[in-house]
């Protein structure tokens, strides 16, 4: 189920809240954003002193604050984030994993080519294999066995195509997977990890 403010949308998905949010103006903050993924890639993004990651520091703080305010808790509390270029090229993949050591991961999708674009030998691939997406798979353990056929929030995985201007944020508990990227194109995105600074309280 989704809920919609201004700008955003909060998922209710499992017992999770995600947010999902296509960033206005996004156009000219992620062309220097991309800039400095080709200049400076192994850099953190939030330590860089770039309008463009002032920008996104401040999105990311909207989305946060979001977040917390859907889950209950009577203010955002004191947090720090961690962020990084993160670049997948042809035949690439990020493997099934989570964000130990953080509350909440999500990421900017800076560039986001169309599959199969450009590669002729793989046009004949398999229609079912998602490629260029993401996977986020419920945390329960097992609560699927009963799931009701076609129920969009019972299935034990959900996923979708990232685009340009994309800011994704979710429990960083939850395990997803990055389908591998069949374009000739990179797909560029901000990898970010966020962690509590103090125990969110609730009102």
């Amino acid at each position: 189920m989704s809920e919609k403010t201004p700008g955003l949308d909060i998922i209710r998905l499992w017992p999770c809240i995600f947010i999902e949010s296509d960033l206005p103006a996004y156009e000219a903050p992620t062309q220097r954003l991309m800039a400095l993924a080709e200049s400076r890639p192994g850099d953190g993004v939030f330590a860089i002193d770039d309008p463009g990651v002032e920008w996104l520091k401040a999105q990311l703080a909207r989305a946060v604050g979001a977040y917390c305010h859907r889950t209950g808790f009577g203010q955002a509390p004191k947090w720090g984030a961690r962020a990084r270029f993160a670049v997948q090229k042809f035949g690439e993949y990020r493997g099934l994993a989570n964000q130990p050591g953080a509350d909440l991961a999500g990421m900017y999708v800076l560039q986001w080519p169309s599959q199969r674009s450009g590669v002729p030998e793989h046009d004949h691939g398999r229609d079912d294999g998602l490629p260029g997406y993401v996977s986020f798979y419920d945390p329960r353990i097992a609560m699927n066995m009963n799931a009701i056929k076609h129920d969009p929030y019972h299935g034990y995985h959900q996923s979708l195509r990232p685009r340009a201007g994309l800011l994704l944020l979710w429990p960083a508990y939850v395990n997803y997977f990055l389908h591998p990227n069949v374009s000739r194109q990179p797909a560029v995105r901000v990898a970010i990890d966020v962690h509590w600074q103090q125990p969110p309280g609730r009102p």
